[in-house]
């Protein structure tokens, strides 16, 4: 069954001269049960593309959609929905909130969608990912491997039917 589907997909910053193709006319498609991997030069696109299959950009062109459903012409309270509920998000970066202690952080998706918690869930992850210990410290008091650990742990917390890595383990060693 298909879970993805890019369909003509492109994203451009600028205009005429000055236009730059981060992504230009792809199209692909993903089965569920299916892992994939982007790979390629930096600056070549990547992190855009994942962006865009996450809902946190817009394409330039082209249609993006998601167990049957056309993610490019959502709202964005729509788009917000879908990022808590059909997908999650490893990010290059973490994006931990620094007043968020590290249970906190991996609650947080769960939290603002009003699900009820799964604690054994939440705490098999802590443990599973190496932080019992730092389960109650903030994202400063954390290293890079660490704060990534957290970033995976939200990320896995919600099941979601995607599941978009950008460098998620770039930290980790």
């Amino acid at each position: 069954m298909e879970i993805l589907k890019v369909e003509k997909l492109s994203k451009y910053y600028g205009e005429n001269e000055t236009k730059i193709k981060a992504i230009d006319d792809i199209s692909f498609s993903v089965e569920q049960g299916e892992f994939i991997s982007i790979i390629g030069a930096s600056g070549s696109g990547k992190s855009t593309l994942l962006h865009i299959l996450g809902g946190i950009d817009k394409a330039s062109a082209g249609r993006v959609i998601v167990d049957n459903q056309d993610i490019s012409s959502l709202s964005e309270e729509d788009l917000a929905r879908y990022r808590r509920r059909k997908v999650s998000l490893i990010f290059q970066f973490y994006n931990l909130i620094p007043i968020l202690n590290v249970r906190e952080n991996i609650l947080l998706p769960s939290l603002l969608d009003n699900r009820k918690i799964d604690n054994n869930r939440v705490e098999e992850l802590i443990n599973i990912l190496g932080l019992t210990e730092k389960k109650d410290k903030l994202p400063n008091q954390l290293s890079g491997g660490e704060q990534q650990r957290v970033s995976i742990a939200r990320a896995l917390m919600n099941d979601a039917k995607i599941l978009l890595a950008d460098e998620p383990t770039r930290k980790l060693r």
